[in-house]
């Protein structure tokens, strides 16, 4: 069990080691690309080298990519859908080039379409961006907090998507995996913050993906209740899950590196908080 958080590229991706060893991070998140649109900057290899000299230099263990906020899966607008599988797939294949270990998405909103429906455009839209992709960074999908008609708020929809990716080619089904939000399942209705509720919640997940489908943790604590189903992070311990919750996934997920989406005011305070924790797993 790693810990880090999400830093910012500005300047150029090198310094993004430096930023997450400066917060006490041990690996560490970035867009490679603004998250809200516009052109990618290029990662020749001079970026290349430089990132990876950086990343021994700062003794980064692993880097992860979040992909923009605007990819929709599910979009009525076939040139968002289109993009969304562009998007991805070319962040795929920028993680390759720097080494990122996973790249991880939300997945868009049902908001278009019947459920049922969505959710199969959205696990189509999963399976082209890695249909034929030989690259190293494997993809992630992220649970959501359930807002509006977001899609992937529950295991069983998670399950049917990585099913549909599944067939024919068993083979792109290896290359997908899962990322737990803890403020996103606890919004969602997934109790973590007591022994029994997280009992409830791995047993849901093993009938569902399974355990080893789990490749990374988003450690957010929450500003809204169990089930109020809002994505809204807090420092770790500040919010509703509190520091109980987070003991709770350490010693559940202690081969899992734990990544913090929390403002910089106070994210070091939750590096040190989850390390103290990592020392009774």
């Amino acid at each position: 069990m790693r810990i880090g958080c999400h830093v910012s590229i500005a300047g150029g991706m090198a310094n993004a080691p430096q930023r997450a060893a400066d917060l006490g991070c041990e690996v560490f998140q970035v867009f490679t690309r603004s998250p809200q649109g516009g052109p990618a900057p290029k990662i020749d290899g001079d970026v290349v080298k430089k990132f990876k000299e950086e990343m021994i230099k700062w003794n980064q263990a692993e880097c992860y990519i979040h992909a923009p906020y605007y990819i929709n899966f599910a979009s009525a607008n076939e040139a968002i859908r289109k993009a969304s599988i562009k998007v991805v797939r070319e962040e795929l294949e920028r993680g390759s080039l720097i080494g990122a270990k996973y790249l991880m998405t939300h997945l868009g909103s049902a908001k278009d379409f019947e459920r049922n429906k969505a959710l199969k455009m959205v696990a189509i839209g999963v399976k082209e961006a890695v249909n034929g992709y030989k690259g190293s960074t494997e993809f992630l999908l992220e649970i959501s907090a359930g807002s509006g008609n977001i899609i992937g708020d529950t295991f069983e929809e998670l399950h049917r998507i990585l099913e549909h990716v599944k067939t024919p080619d068993f083979m792109i089904y290896h290359k997908v995996g899962v990322c737990l939000d803890s403020a996103h399942m606890f919004a969602s209705g997934y109790d973590i913050k007591t022994k029994d509720g997280l009992a409830s919640t791995l047993a849901k997940i093993k009938k569902t993906i399974g355990l080893d489908k789990i490749k990374l943790v988003h450690a957010n604590d929450s500003k809204v209740g169990l089930g109020e189903r809002k994505d809204r992070h807090d420092h770790i311990g500040d919010g509703k899950i509190g520091i109980e919750g987070f003991k709770n996934l350490a010693k559940s997920f202690p081969e899992l590196d734990f990544i913090l989406e929390t403002k910089h005011d106070k994210v070091s305070q939750d590096i040190v908080k989850l390390k103290e924790m990592r020392k009774n797993v």
